[in-house]
């Protein structure tokens, strides 16, 4: 029995031993789900009342260049179409639908692996740009700035492949006209981020 052990551990040795090798590259097909957060009266021209990106389901991928043992060069595309509700989401305040938005970001950053064993946390943050589509009236399109911050872990059931789990909030700029409010009433002027908090799954593959 012990001796069946010893060999088990030796199979899994190459796992433990090469699952984050410097100079190799990592592909992460990714599903999750974005929780979504409220656009502020005042903040844009297309809406005179509070509008909520409302929470959806968004996929994409990720892909990894790791140039040192506990580093690695992150970049990440991801899609998402979400509705636009009206309000906060307060308790027994009412929404209704009134449209949706395409949402596709793109994100380039760092990520730091916490050791090398057979399950590796690890945080990362980055800095790239989101794509947002409305299907509002006649809202436009617009591309803002966006920066994320999170973590996760890897389970590496062989040198080249792993599970994934990340976690993100994904803070971005929507700001740009702060007097759009009516002089007789009052917004908040300074709120002008939004965050997307994203959960996900992925298929790591390692080359």
């Amino acid at each position: 029995m012990k001796r069946r052990g010893v060999y088990f551990g030796l199979l899994l040795l190459p796992a433990i031993v090469s699952a984050q090798a410097t100079g190799s590259v990592e592909l992460t097909p990714t599903v999750g789900f974005w929780l979504g957060d409220t656009i502020a009266r005042g903040v844009t021209p297309t809406f005179n009342f509070d509008v909520t990106v409302d929470d959806a389901p968004a996929y994409g991928v990720r892909l990894g260049y790791r140039f040192a043992p506990n580093w690695a060069l992150d970049f990440a595309l991801f899609r998402e179409k979400a509705d636009l509700v009206t309000g906060r989401g307060d308790l027994f305040g009412g929404r209704s639908t009134i449209g949706d938005i395409n949402l596709t970001t793109f994100e380039v950053g760092v990520e730091g692996s916490l050791g090398h064993r057979r399950v590796v946390p690890f945080l990362a943050g980055g800095i790239g740009a989101m794509h947002m589509d409305p299907n509002f009236r006649d809202a436009s399109a617009d591309t803002r700035f966006v920066a994320n911050f999170g973590g996760g872990f890897k389970v590496f059931f062989t040198p080249e492949f792993a599970l994934r789990f990340d976690w993100r909030g994904h803070s971005v700029h929507v700001g740009g006209d702060r007097n759009r409010c009516d002089w007789w009433d009052t917004c908040d002027r300074s709120d002008n981020w939004i965050t997307f908090t994203e959960v996900a799954l992925g298929l790591s593959f390692v080359f």
